[in-house]
């Protein structure tokens, strides 16, 4: 044990160091993470029994329901496989969680993060340059501003052909104005991914209007926006029928001076995020030999990357993630899940796009949908002749594994633990 004299001589020796030495010596001190065993996700994802309404609620689920909560303790699972550190890098080896099951996050969450009838909206607030009439349009409206020549300008911003040109990595929207439909696309598969709650775009703000502190990162040279002064903006715009109220930007984020980036930043206290598509570019990494010093006005301009799937795949992943903190939900310790940390853009895209089982748990029963019915509407975000004629289908090249996943939990969710009985007629409806 130590003593009042060692533990006063501690925080001498901690307070000469400075935030990143601190940081270095908690990492080497920390426990390495290891991956949860069985009974620790049985008892995640199971309600607590004393807890008498959500284990009746548990209790009156479908056969199949309960059957797929239940691969988060199937050694066998097909479906899902606990999370393991591939990297030294990665989130857990350097930020150490304890995890939070679902009874921790039905007891101190559920209450404030249940949808309700006076709040069951997320709201989306596009930050900084985007594209001219990007937000806030109809899917019929972006189309038709899909067919402007890329010689056009609109107010706002100068038009771009990088969409038309950059046919990189997994498929790039085909008209260079076809990236205004990027928030719809992400629009349809939130409403898809939290399934009976409104998604909502508010008007797209300007990086001088929420007067936040500004950088240029020392390694990438582009600029970077600080994470907690917009969380601070967003607090005096959330709506009161807001579940919450995220801001989305095209400009790369960091939460403090001592750290490199940040993909995105939520509050649970106030259900309030921000999160950035910057480092989800290809190109984002690039920095032209003869960029001598970066300029302020490019925190204005419109500098869209092409819309390729890759792009919207990692799109619809880090905002899920983001939103999912709004549901007072932590990041997952139990399994390969859509809202693990990640230390990198390989972490996260190592990362599924769906919740476990522990995680699905805890937002099913703030917003109370049927698993099977929300996994057919993300089957159909998926297919592309599932849209609409006068919606342009997006770029789901990089979607296909998430289809084939999707197309093996319908079919797990339609089979009945005894052949032709009425429970198996019930599952299958």
């Amino acid at each position: 044990m130590t003593s009042r004299s060692e533990s006063a001589r501690i925080r001498q020796l901690l307070q000469g160091l400075t935030e990143d030495e601190i940081l270095e010596l908690m990492r080497m001190i920390s426990p390495k993470f290891a991956p949860a065993d069985v009974e620790t996700r049985k008892k995640a994802v199971l309600p607590d029994p004393n807890e008498k309404k959500s284990t009746k609620k548990y209790e009156n689920f479908k056969a199949s329901e309960r059957r797929y909560f239940e691969e988060a303790y199937n050694e066998n699972s097909v479906l899902w496989k606990p999370l393991t550190i591939e990297d030294e890098s990665d989130w857990l080896n350097n930020h150490p969680e304890s995890g939070q099951t679902f009874g921790d996050w039905f007891t101190k969450e559920y209450p404030q993060h249940r949808v309700n009838r006076q709040r069951r909206t997320i709201y989306i607030l596009p930050l900084g340059p985007f594209p001219p009439g990007h937000a806030g349009q109809s899917a019929a409206a972006a189309a038709d501003g899909a067919s402007t020549s890329a010689g056009e300008t609109e107010a706002g911003g100068s038009s771009s052909d990088r969409g038309a040109t950059g046919g990189a990595e997994g498929g790039a929207c085909p008209s260079s104005r076809t990236d205004k439909v990027l928030l719809s696309w992400l629009q349809k598969f939130c409403q898809c991914f939290f399934l009976g709650v409104d998604v909502k775009f508010l008007d797209p703000v300007r990086v001088r209007e929420v007067q936040c502190k500004t950088r240029i990162n020392e390694h990438t040279k582009q600029w970077q926006l600080l994470s907690k002064d917009i969380l601070d903006y967003l607090v005096t715009k959330k709506p009161r029928d807001a579940i919450c109220l995220v801001a989305v930007t095209m400009l790369d984020l960091y939460p403090s001076d001592s750290w490199n980036f940040v993909f995105g930043q939520a509050s649970l206290v106030t259900g309030c995020g921000v999160f950035s598509f910057a480092r989800y570019d290809e190109n984002f990494y690039y920095i032209p030999r003869d960029r001598q010093k970066a300029k302020k006005s490019e925190l204005e301009e419109f500098n869209m990357p092409p819309v390729t799937s890759v792009l919207l795949l990692r799109a619809c992943k880090v905002m899920t993630h983001e939103l999912c903190h709004m549901f007072g939900m932590k990041h997952c310790i139990y399994f390969s899940c859509c809202i693990n940390g990640s230390n990198s853009r390989d972490e996260s895209d190592r990362r599924p796009v769906d919740l476990c089982p522990i995680c699905l748990r805890k937002l099913q029963e703030a917003v109370d949908f049927r698993l099977a019915v929300r996994f057919r509407a993300m089957l159909e975000y998926c297919t592309k002749e599932s849209w609409d004629s006068g919606v342009p289908a997006p770029p789901l090249e990089a979607f296909e594994s998430f289809k084939t996943w999707l197309e093996k939990v319908l079919v797990f969710l339609e089979e009945s633990p005894v052949a032709g009985s009425e429970e198996s007629s019930q599952a299958s409806n």
